[in-house]
């Protein structure tokens, strides 16, 4: 999914209606369901499409900073699996990753969750890789 058309769509129409499902509002299940929809559409349009909509990256660090420790270990498994999966030499070389997700790795590092800790360090170690 890397042409701009296509990325515009999803900035236009999908965040837009998605955006939404993962809040506090809904109950836990469809906030489960919401979170993967949100993070399946970031991965698709990898950094060029966060960049083109900035309520996706917003949606994702909410997911990050929830005060629910399992809505929060989804956020650091989607990091381990974009940084997997992704370009990461592009990844590291944008700001938004010195100035977003590094501090968010830093957070989760110093998680109270033990599992969220554990999946944080493999998250780093994908970026070492």
């Amino acid at each position: 999914m890397g042409r701009v058309s296509d990325r515009k769509f999803v900035a236009e129409n999908a965040t837009k209606q998605i955006k939404d499902i993962p809040s506090l509002k809904n109950p836990f299940p469809k906030r489960k369901r919401g979170i993967r929809l949100l993070f399946v559409v970031a991965k698709n349009v990898g950094e060029e499409g966060i960049d083109d909509d900035p309520q996706l990256l917003k949606s994702i660090m909410n997911i990050c900073s929830d005060n629910n420790y399992k809505i929060r270990r989804d956020g650091v498994l989607f990091f381990k699996e974009y940084f997997k999966e992704g370009d990461i030499k592009k990844i590291i070389k944008s700001e938004r990753f010195a100035e977003t997700y590094l501090p968010t790795l830093l957070d989760f590092i110093n998680d109270e969750d033990l599992h969220i800790q554990i999946d944080a360090i493999e998250a780093c170690c994908e970026v070492l890789n």
